[in-house]
């Protein structure tokens, strides 16, 4: 019974990290055609199930860019990897019991991603016999798992289209012994309408297929750019594709092809206005961290002092993505508390995700480093990194409130503030330009 199958020239293999591929990761390693010639042919590593009764689990999250499990760990998807296989069995005909083993095995996991990933649509529960019917694809798969919620109103409408048309067909069976002009007809309505389904089901999934060729060749330039360099605004992508002779090409039509089919090819916005970002089988593509960090906080964080005097910072997001932010940011920083799917409000469904900075050797971190990247709360993070140093409480009254006053400038909040401290914006300000 075959396990696993050795990867590359070197004969290394892949941690599975899956539990029912773990309990059969021992025999192949010794078949005399693994590296010569299966190895080749996948490219990659490949399983079965042991002959025992096993339990499937519930399969686990996709990679952040949407690939399968096969995409992921393999390289290519599990369709591929079959075929790869056929071609190996009519050359090793001694083997094709074992190889017929593997290929079963693939299947089998390759179903228990197709009901993971239908899953977690949250609408997808009535259609899923009709998702199939229509046909899922891996590319297909992939975009369910990046779009399948956002773009649902498009979806539904093609699997509607798919059951009348199929309705309308099981009709005329019923009359195939007498049919007419009107029912030869009303069939060939019907398979029109499931055509038209399939067409419906492409575009709403694959709208980046919708772009000319050279629309897409400037949205993978673009991923290269970013991809290379870190988050990066749609006008300085456009002025490094023009410096390597891409001349079309205009800041308003690459701004908006970002931000209309960027997801397609896993470029997301980052949290600085207009610049975008992209994401990678491990997450996030963060070049620098600090830089990143920053963008964050200026757009969906906070810096404050309490009223009780307690230094406080914090990163807020929402959704799948956000909840990929927070994660990511957490990650590659190395300090804060990450708190995740917290309510927003008590009966609500809409999850909210934080990065928390409480400490002072937290804080310091990270204001230490972000400081000098941010754009719009540079202010409150100076004045929160003297406010930490500073052993005058005067002078730390003076500070806490003017970080408590920046947060709440020009707003009604701000104005009663100043009503209460008997002081005037002009003298709060000027608290600031000691720092």
């Amino acid at each position: 019974m075959w396990a696993s199958l050795s990867v590359g020239e070197s004969g290394q293999t892949i941690d599975m990290g899956h539990d029912i591929l773990s309990t059969i990761a021992s025999s192949l390693s010794s078949h005399p055609h693994v590296d010569e010639h299966i190895a080749k042919s996948i490219a990659a590593q490949s399983m079965i199930f042991p002959d025992e009764e096993v339990i499937l689990p519930q399969y686990a999250d996709f990679s952040p860019n949407g690939d399968g499990w096969f995409e992921d760990r393999l390289g290519k998807g599990a369709n591929s990897i079959i075929r790869d296989l056929r071609k190996a069995r009519r050359v090793f005909k001694e083997d094709k019991k074992e190889i017929d083993n593997i290929i079963s095995s693939i299947r089998m996991l390759k179903s228990i991603e197709v009901d993971a990933t239908l899953a977690k649509l949250n609408w997808g529960s009535p259609y899923q016999d009709t998702m199939r019917k229509i046909g899922l694809s891996e590319k297909d798969l992939k975009s369910l798992r990046l779009f399948g919620n956002s773009r649902k109103s498009n979806l539904i409408r093609a699997c509607n289209a798919w059951d009348g048309a199929e309705d309308a067909l099981t009709k005329l069976d019923e009359f195939q012994d007498v049919w007419g002009e009107e029912e030869k007809n009303a069939w060939v309505g019907a398979m029109q309408q499931k055509q038209d389904a399939r067409k419906m089901w492409r575009q709403a999934l694959h709208q980046f297929d919708n772009l000319s060729k050279e629309q897409q060749k400037w949205m993978r330039m673009a991923k290269v750019e970013i991809e290379e360099h870190g988050s990066m605004s749609s006008r300085n992508i456009t002025e490094n594709l023009i410096s390597k002779g891409i001349r079309r090409v205009k800041v308003n039509s690459m701004a908006q092809l970002l931000k209309m089919y960027g997801e397609e090819i896993n470029i997301i916005k980052a949290h600085r206005e207009g610049e975008y970002m992209c994401v990678g089988k491990d997450g996030l593509i963060i070049k620098d961290p600090w830089a990143y960090a920053a963008g964050f906080l200026d757009a969906d964080g906070y810096i404050t002092i309490t009223e009780r005097g307690e230094p406080r910072a914090g990163f807020i997001a929402t959704g799948e993505r956000g909840r990929e932010h927070c994660e990511q940011l957490h990650k590659n920083i190395g300090a804060g508390k990450l708190q995740l799917d917290q309510k927003v409000y008590k009966d609500g469904q809409r999850s909210q995700h934080r990065v928390s900075f409480y400490s002072k050797d937290d804080l310091t971190k990270l204001l230490d480093k972000i400081t000098p990247h941010l754009r719009m709360k540079d202010l409150q993070a100076k004045a929160v990194m003297a406010y930490l140093k500073e052993e005058n409480p005067v002078r730390k009254i003076e500070l806490k409130r003017f970080v408590q006053f920046a947060n709440r400038d020009g707003t009604a909040k701000g104005e009663e503030s100043l009503r209460q401290w008997g002081v005037d914006r002009d003298t709060v300000m000027n608290w600031a330009e000691v720092i």
